[in-house]
């Protein structure tokens, strides 16, 4: 959004409002009072979330004209999140190095140029199973980069106040799943319809577009000067990646709260990443629905995230932290249940949104904890542990749903994964209490 003049003349006429107020207030508006950086990295993060949505729909549909085995299919998706297993460490160390804000800019960049190469291979008829699986790869390589840094950045941005972390989260959580599972996905069957190639195109075009929006933000967004000191031994010297990399694995290792919620979001999005991985399969030879009725399931989890993202803050103060999070992630896994037991579509849209609700309620409330408990410096380094234990174990529970499938068949990817992972939610709720996060919280503000 461009600055205008300051109003010079004289006093406005009555009932009129200065020009410049009134900007302020639509600024203030459209950040949620959370300054102008913050407006550009949600703008950029909506607009290549609604790209990448597109592309999260296309990948299985391109997959799925080339071969409809479960476990072929389930090799894009191993592809697709096997990065945050074996690079996620590196990847929150480097966050912890590099200027956070050029991360992001970098790394949309990249990724949109990969995207148009894949743009041009569709249309070329290059595609295969192995090349959907090297985008896959490709793009994730670099999101293990980019997600540390967006996570990290934050608090830099907003300010570590828990208040304005919910906010902040709630804000782009929100708009992101909307975008990536709403907008996305349902604009992605339609154009998928249109022609295989155009999402790809699209996806790569929104990437363009947050790079510039990260480009724009201002500020160098290191650590701070202390931060860096902390960082660095001897005659001003780093310690080595692999020191860094142990430090923040010792770090969450000895934080009981936060290794609570990284151990049960790793086993529970094992049994996610799978279920979502055969939906494809399942809405075509269960359901038996076109690729656009697909693309608009999807799309049902975002309706759910949505309105968690309006109702989830209250919905939490009221409950407590880990009340909310861990008792939601508990009825969350039970509406994945639901798919492994009807093909009633109505039905199975009502689990996915309740799936939805509580990802999003799950997400708002650990992430902003996280952030608001971890010392500024470790935040690159402690999102890439989080990340390498809750994303990768996702790749596991991808074949796993594959073979499941083939043997057991589609349904029961849903009935047994969704009882594991509620049986996860339900130790970690009895293993923690709303005042152990409380007091880890006061212990980081002392600090």
């Amino acid at each position: 959004m461009t600055k205008q003049a300051e109003h010079t003349g004289g006093e406005p006429g009555q009932g009129a409002e200065p020009p410049t107020r009134g900007l302020r207030r639509l600024r203030t508006t459209f950040s949620g009072g959370l300054g102008r950086d913050f407006s550009l990295l949600w703008v950029g993060w909506t607009i290549s979330s609604a790209g990448n949505g597109l592309t999260v729909t296309a990948l299985p549909l391109l997959a799925a004209d080339i071969t409809s085995d479960p476990t072929r299919l389930s090799l894009v998706g191993f592809a697709d999140r096997l990065p945050w297993l074996v690079l996620a460490l590196m990847g929150g160390a480097f966050s912890d190095r590099w200027d956070r804000r050029r991360v992001l800019w970098v790394s949309d960049a990249i990724r949109c140029c990969i995207l148009a190469v894949l743009f041009a291979t569709v249309l070329a008829g290059w595609v295969s199973i192995p090349l959907l699986m090297a985008v896959a790869f490709s793009i994730t390589a670099i999101e293990t980069v980019y997600d540390s840094s967006r996570q990290s950045i934050l608090p830099m941005v907003v300010s570590r106040d828990r208040d304005a972390l919910e906010r902040a989260n709630s804000r782009l959580m929100s708009a992101n799943t909307a975008a990536l599972k709403f907008l996305g996905p349902a604009g992605g069957g339609v154009l998928y319809s249109l022609g295989r190639a155009v999402p790809a195109l699209t996806d790569s075009v929104s990437f363009g577009l947050s790079a510039v929006c990260s480009f724009l933000m201002r500020g160098d967004y290191h650590g701070t000067q202390a931060d860096r000191k902390t960082a660095t031994t001897g005659a001003g010297h780093r310690p080595s990646m692999r020191g860094e990399i142990v430090e923040g694995i010792c770090w969450l290792a000895r934080h009981r709260v936060l290794r609570v919620f990284t151990v049960v979001a790793g086993l529970k999005n094992m049994c996610t990443a799978g279920q979502l991985a055969m939906l494809v399969l399942y809405a075509r030879q269960i359901l038996g629905i076109s690729n656009v009725g697909y693309g608009l399931l999807l799309s049902s989890v975002a309706v759910g995230s949505v309105t968690a993202g309006l109702t989830c803050r209250k919905f939490t103060h009221r409950l407590g932290p880990a009340h909310a999070s861990l008792g939601g992630s508990v009825a969350g896994a039970l509406g994945f249940t639901i798919l492994g037991f009807t093909d009633d579509i109505a039905l199975v849209a009502l689990g996915l949104g309740i799936t939805g609700y509580t990802s999003m309620t799950w997400n708002v409330t650990t992430v902003s904890l996280r952030q608001a408990m971890v010392p500024k410096h470790l935040t690159g380094r402690i999102s890439g542990v989080n990340r390498l234990v809750t994303f990768g174990l996702m790749p596991v529970g991808i074949l796993a749903s594959g073979v499941i499938a083939s043997h057991l068949g589609l349904s029961a990817v849903y009935s047994i994964g969704g009882l594991f992972g509620a049986g996860v939610a339900l130790i970690g709720l009895l293993t923690l209490s709303n005042s152990a996060v409380e007091k880890a919280l006061h212990a980081a503000e002392e600090q």
